[in-house]
């Protein structure tokens, strides 16, 4: 799937179809003092080193990073979208993420908190069972200016426009 870069201002809500994705994940504590912040980028730069050996690239340019969170631990996911999951290289996870809408924003401040206050001001909430995802060019993996970022939306969230 090609997306493209959010290059307007505000909050867009888009769908997504199913993105096929195989990368590495962390999961870490939220914990003070769990070596958290240095696992993250560990895991960051063996992907980096390791992404070659993922086949099917869809956007061998840009990667994308999927997450998910409960009260105690923090999931994410380093990973390419592939075209087949029929080669997995070792260590790594391949999986699918289904269609979703989402509100999605570029922005040089808190995407979260930015796409968060625009939920809250539209009567929108955020699907807290479904995988957030970044977008992320290898080039230029500068947060949060850019990076796209898109946090999917309960499924009877039906608004077409964000203020």
């Amino acid at each position: 799937m090609s997306l493209p870069i959010l290059s307007k201002p505000g909050i867009h809500l888009v769908s997504l179809e199913k993105l096929q994705l195989i990368g590495l994940h962390v999961t870490i504590p939220f914990e003070l003092g769990k070596d958290g912040e240095r696992s993250v980028h560990r895991v960051r730069e063996e992907f980096i080193r390791r992404r070659h050996e993922i086949r099917h690239a869809v956007q061998p340019a840009r990667y994308v990073c999927a997450h998910y969170a409960s009260e105690v631990l923090f999931t994410y996911f380093y990973c390419l979208e592939v075209s087949s999951l029929d080669a997995i290289p070792g260590g790594m996870t391949g999986f699918t993420v289904p269609p979703h809408r989402y509100a999605a924003i570029r922005s040089d401040g808190d995407p979260y908190l930015d796409i968060e206050n625009g939920l809250l001001a539209n009567g929108l909430r955020k699907d807290i069972r479904a995988l957030a995802l970044e977008f992320y060019s290898f080039e230029r993996p500068l947060w949060p200016s850019e990076v796209d970022v898109y946090v999917p939306l309960e499924p009877s969230d039906e608004t077409e426009a964000l203020a």
